[in-house]
């Protein structure tokens, strides 16, 4: 039987803390280090707008697949053990990806990397919430949601730099000596911590676990909400430095520049929603104010009667109000997980919805570029997923009201 009493720390042990936010850190580098060197990678396997859009995406096909499997996986053998697996997928798939002959290699790798960040960023929430305090839980989840932009903007910037000297392959070979640097982090610091972890194993079989996470219909709308923001935050960011260079002749420095500023306002979104949570705003709400603000600002960037500079300056707020959903959709895992040993698992329904999202966002909108003819084209897909952010985000609201006297 599992263990029903609370794993949860009474004291917040901030050390493991900062090294699961970097651990989140390096895995999202893996997914910024793409979309600036995208264009070389796509002329050198000769590979079209479509299939671009697919090795963009298919670092989130793991977490579509698995990711609730590895949240519970994670529940049953440790979540340490799960975190080091992941770092080490990072590693072995931009290895394969340095040495990738084809377009079709590039895939595999990607697949790889994404086993990897679904292992490395579902354990690194699941121990965030397990090492923090009642009092800290939703504060540090909502910071925790700042591994996306953060990651992603450093390596985008990281990227523009070395691309025209060196060429992507060596930004492969950097991005897995980080991960492995990262390794050797995690089992220094966490070493101690891992050792008392024995009780907080929960022994129930996997599906079954994995069922009663399901069931809750509150954690699987959130789950929706993330999904549909994901799909058009990677969209966005994955295609930004593309339609820069096409429609604006834009250097590879400044094309990857204007998304990681985008990046950056993101995570001060994240900040934003977890300053809010720690001060009692429920979650269903910042949901739907990050997804109406992604829906007003997408009018706004995707008017051609507006000037570029304002339009630059929506693409901003657009980051700031879509922060806000990555952190709120983070800190319900404990909210709506059935008992606290099930946080890895609730967390899984989460990250897959937002790997959902990641992995069918770029290629839908790569589609709806190429069947429009314009990138203005797709402003009516963007602006139908926020829609439908909003309304699931309002669905869940009872459902909130419902967890949260369970589990004050």
């Amino acid at each position: 039987m599992a263990d029903e009493t609370s794993p949860l720390t009474p004291a917040t042990q901030w050390p493991i803390v900062w090294v699961a936010l970097g651990a989140g850190i390096v895995a999202a580098s893996h997914i910024g280090k793409l979309p600036p060197a995208l264009p070389q990678i796509s002329v050198e396997f000769e590979a079209g707008l479509v299939m671009s859009g697919w090795i963009a995406s298919m670092i989130s096909t793991m977490g579509f697949a698995l990711g609730l499997v590895a949240g519970a996986l994670a529940d049953r053998i440790g979540l340490r053990r799960v975190l080091i697996f992941g770092l080490s997928m990072l590693v072995l798939g931009s290895l394969l990806g340095t040495f990738a002959l084809s377009s079709n290699i590039m895939l595999l790798a990607r697949f790889i990397e994404g086993l990897g960040f679904t292992a490395t960023t579902i354990s690194c929430g699941a121990i965030i919430a397990r090492v923090t305090a009642d009092s800290d839980r939703k504060w540090a989840l909502g910071v925790w949601a700042a591994y996306m932009p953060i990651g992603f903007a450093s390596m985008m910037m990281f990227a523009a730099l070395i691309l025209d000297s060196f060429g992507w392959r060596i930004l492969w070979a950097i991005s897995s000596a980080v991960s492995v640097i990262w390794i050797f982090v995690v089992l220094r610091v966490t070493a101690k911590w891992h050792r008392t972890q024995k009780q907080a194993v929960n022994r129930d079989s996997i599906p079954g676990n994995v069922t009663r996470c399901l069931a809750n219909g509150g954690g699987v709308l959130v789950a929706l909400c993330f999904g549909v923001y994901a799909a058009q935050h990677i969209s966005m960011m994955n295609w930004l430095p593309t339609y820069m260079l096409e429609v604006y002749g834009a250097s590879a420095l400044f094309a990857a520049t204007v998304p990681a500023l985008v990046l950056a306002f993101n995570a001060g979104g994240n900040y934003l929603a977890a300053w809010a949570m720690g001060r009692g705003w429920p979650i269903w709400l910042l949901l739907v104010l990050g997804a109406g603000g992604m829906a007003l600002t997408e009018v706004g960037i995707f008017s051609g009667a507006l000037p570029d500079s304002l339009r630059l300056g929506l693409a901003l707020v657009f980051g700031i109000a879509g922060g806000l959903i990555p952190a709120a959709a983070l800190a319900a895992s404990p909210v709506y997980a059935p008992t606290p040993a099930l946080i890895g698992t609730m967390g899984g329904v989460v990250v897959m919805g937002s790997n959902t999202g990641q992995l069918f966002g770029p290629p839908a909108l790569a589609a709806a570029r190429e069947a429009t003819g314009s990138w203005d084209g797709t402003f009516l897909l963007l602006l139908s997923m926020a829609i439908a952010g909003i309304i699931m985000a309002v669905l869940s609201r009872p459902m909130e009201i419902r967890a949260s006297s369970l589990n004050p």
